[in-house]
């Protein structure tokens, strides 16, 4: 295996035997072959090891190493560590790529010495075949140094390209000489894993062109299921976002108001989570969660400042704006019942807020 210019795929798995066929022969089918796939199964209780056990026999470019659980954060880690290639990307076992990703991105960085490329991708919902999908991009574009980074940065997390790793070829240079990793925290690792890299680099280029095919409500999917810290995640995740943008030298009249809409957004989700099917809470408890969302000092702010366009998330907060718990409950369990019977107009929901 020649290491100069080398790609290391990790790719976590925990419970996948149904997707990760899919996803690993089409990591195979890369028209770039110059790659290490390295398949961690993090304690899996299917049948995920026999699979990877079948396509280590295949392919001598695959390496799997098996662990106990300890979560998709630290798997990742275990991956870097023991990376040999110039370039990192991270994939999830149950989506899939096009062939021609490693290849179109290794070109752009050879073309044009930049320390990280950003692509677009596909947003799908499981199971369907009708080619109904988003497409999550941004124009085309090469960023020669931070100045001209900064110009655009706000709207980047805006148009959601980078939130996630797995759309994204990393240098393993920067990498490593910046400790850059994931968190113990197995929520919003992504987010941090790219802030801190997105802090060390100078230049970045974004292609419009969408190569990863990230499938969304997958059942049992940890943004399925109830979490009683949401909202207090929530909270947490917009001071994070504003003491970051100010690290990275971006003004408050820049920042401010998406911080706040795109936190209102999610307290959307808070609130549809509180109807999840796993979630034990009465009526009565349900009411006073929401309340305290609908109350917030933080959520008060956020519907004087935002500038909402979205005619959807529009209507959705009206409740919000007049303080009206019940029809705010009334709008969560719409929302949770969308998600369920009509994953389609869910993702489109989430897609276009």
């Amino acid at each position: 295996m020649d290491k100069k210019e080398l790609v290391s795929i990790i790719l976590p798995i925990y419970n996948c035997q149904l997707f990760l066929e899919k996803n690993i022969i089409s990591i195979l089918k890369q028209t770039y072959k110059n790659f290490e796939l390295i398949l961690i199964d993090d304690g899996s209780t299917d049948n995920s090891r026999e699979i990877l056990k079948d396509f280590e026999k295949k392919d001598k470019r695959i390496k799997v190493i098996y662990k106990n659980n300890t979560g998709v954060s630290d798997t990742r880690n275990v991956g870097i560590e023991i990376a040999k290639g110039e370039y990192i990307t991270f994939f999830d076992a149950d989506d899939y790529v096009e062939k021609t990703f490693l290849e179109d991105t290794i070109n752009i960085y050879k073309n044009y010495n930049v320390e990280l490329v950003i692509t677009g991708f596909f947003s799908e919902i499981e199971g369907k075949n009708d080619n109904s999908f988003d497409k999550i991009n941004m124009e085309t574009k090469i960023y020669k140094n931070m100045d001209e980074i900064k110009q655009d940065f706000v709207n980047m997390w805006d148009k959601q390209i980078l939130y996630n790793v797995w759309n994204k070829l990393y240098l393993k240079s920067i990498i490593d000489k910046y400790e850059i990793n994931f968190p113990k925290d197995n929520w919003g690792e992504d987010v941090e894993f790219n802030r801190k890299y997105l802090l060390n680099i100078n230049s970045l280029y974004i292609t419009q062109n969408c190569y990863y095919h990230y499938i969304r409500e997958r059942k049992g999917a940890i943004t399925n299921t109830y979490n009683e810290k949401i909202f207090d995640i929530r909270k947490k995740e917009f001071f994070e976002f504003n003491d970051y943008f100010e690290k990275f030298g971006i003004s408050k009249e820049k920042y401010l108001e998406f911080s706040y809409r795109r936190y209102l957004e999610r307290t959307l989700g808070c609130i549809e989570n509180y109807f999840s099917k796993n979630c034990s809470l009465n009526v009565k408890e349900k009411y006073k969660k929401i309340k305290i969302i609908v109350k917030d000092e933080i959520t008060r702010n956020a519907l004087k400042k935002v500038n909402l366009t979205s005619k959807k998330t529009k209507i959705m907060i009206i409740p919000y704006k007049f303080n009206m718990i019940l029809c705010t409950m009334l709008m969560g369990k719409i929302l949770s019942i969308i998600k369920i019977r009509f994953p389609k107009i869910f993702n489109k929901l989430k897609n276009n807020r």
